[in-house]
């Protein structure tokens, strides 16, 4: 399967430690296209049910699309790399406007 960034998948979180997001749960790419394709790795920003209201930079609500049933935060604060065998399916895809949100806030918590 192609991995593209900002896809939306499934992904196998497990095992986590410590305070780390687990379980199979959606999840958006954000590395690059180019890096999907050379690398064994792909960087992902886990998606939660538990809804934040206004908590930018830390969480930004997405609504439901294609084959994401809920309404989800993308829980921007847990972004990490991981193994592309943990990547189950495709289903869905973020908006333009919702990846620039997204990039500003790494931005805002990188700084």
């Amino acid at each position: 399967m192609a991995l593209c960034k900002n896809d939306i998948c499934l992904v196998d979180f497990n095992p986590a430690k410590g305070g780390e997001i687990g379980k199979l749960r959606p999840a958006i790419i954000m590395s690059k296209n180019d890096d999907n394709e050379l690398l064994a790795t792909v960087i992902v920003i886990p998606l939660s049910t538990r809804i934040e209201s206004n908590a930018l930079p830390y969480r930004l609500t997405l609504p439901k699309r294609e084959k994401l049933n809920e309404i989800s935060d993308a829980c921007i604060n847990e972004i990490r790399s991981l193994s592309k065998s943990r990547i189950k399916e495709k289903i869905g895809v973020i908006t333009q406007d919702e990846a620039k949100i997204i990039t500003q806030a790494l931005c805002e918590l990188m700084i």
